[in-house]
């Protein structure tokens, strides 16, 4: 059984602080329209926070998975992927059931298919505009596609013992992420609103 003997580090609370404040004022600046007349400037790099919450997860959900790789353990996707769905769907559920059980609790965008929250598949071609309720759950559609590839990808390198020889695996993910990173947020996650 993986032992997590993992050191805390503090600087990360920090980091997250950062960015949960990034995103407030990115959500108060929408609200707000604009004012007071100093958030604007401060505002319009909230979308960061976003980012910088997803390079956290990676950072700490990639860290547990090398850690087991270090002591010589092969990783199970069953335990993972049970650790991740015990810590996120029941309140993520709950929270679905309520906002379609309970109309009164939309704004005044639509609802997203169903089936779009529960395949985590929200996040592709997301409507704002539309689709408006609940569209902060695209951020946790990123994630659940996170936890299912990084641990097929280091499960599959482990079987084929190419784990010594994936250096080169690191720089393409980098590219690709990025590539990914810029396209997405032009087309994907927060494509442009007719007026």
């Amino acid at each position: 059984m993986y032992k997590n003997t993992q050191q805390k580090f503090y600087g990360l609370d920090h980091l997250r602080a950062l960015a949960i404040v990034f995103v407030f004022l990115f959500h108060y600046f929408i609200l707000s329209g604009g004012q007071p007349a100093w958030l604007p400037s401060f505002a319009k790099f909230g979308w960061t926070g976003v980012d910088l919450f997803f390079v956290l997860s990676g950072f700490l959900i990639s860290s547990q998975l090398f850690a087991q790789i270090k002591q010589g353990q092969n990783i199970s996707f069953q335990h993972f992927f049970l650790k991740r769905f015990f810590r996120i769907m029941p309140a993520f559920l709950v929270t679905v059931g309520v906002y379609f059980c309970f109309p009164f609790f939309h704004k005044k965008e639509n609802l997203p298919p169903l089936w779009k929250f529960i395949t985590f598949t929200q996040n592709l071609g997301l409507n704002l505009k539309d689709f408006g309720t609940f569209s902060h759950a695209w951020s946790l559609c990123v994630e659940e596609h996170f936890y299912l590839i990084l641990p097929l990808l280091l499960i599959f390198l482990q079987y084929a013992n190419l784990l010594k020889k994936s250096y080169w695996l690191l720089i393409a993910l980098f590219v690709l992420g990025f590539a990914i990173r810029i396209y997405s947020f032009n087309h994907l996650y927060f494509p442009k609103m007719e007026d």
